[in-house]
């Protein structure tokens, strides 16, 4: 896949992840697909998440925590089958607290070989997250 290619896979994939989950899983992502986003110990949903069954359940774990604006990329940069996306979710309400933060996020994607989403790893400014869990 061209760079270009790839970011498009990549809007893509984030547009269908969080509206159909099958879809997801059956066109973009790899078996073995690794999702990463390390946390603060109070947040309820960060580790490391292994395959479909671990992306469902820390797309799971996030809705159970937190209502979500969707994500907002100010800039998406591709080189050779990775996808740097750069953004911030906005309004994001803590479930638990009725609390709202703002949260500067990259998020670097790796497509294997036949185009799929291998690897996903979050990077998160969470001061204000962690403020909003309380």
């Amino acid at each position: 896949m061209t760079n270009d290619e790839c970011i498009e896979k990549a809007k893509e994939f984030y547009a269908v992840l969080l509206s159909d989950f099958a879809a997801a899983q059956a066109d973009y992502l790899a078996d073995d697909v690794c999702w990463e986003n390390p946390l603060p110990d109070n947040i309820p949903f960060g580790g490391i998440y292994y395959g479909a069954e671990g992306l469902l359940e820390y797309l799971v774990g996030i809705n159970d925590a937190i209502e979500m604006s969707p994500l907002h990329f100010t800039d998406i940069i591709a080189n050779d089958h990775v996808v740097s996306l750069i953004g911030v979710e906005e309004n994001t309400l803590v479930r638990s607290t009725d609390k709202y933060y703002t949260m500067p996020f990259v998020h670097v994607v790796r497509f294997n070989a036949e185009g799929k989403v291998e690897h996903v790893r979050e990077y998160n400014d969470t001061r204000e997250m962690v403020a909003a869990f309380g």
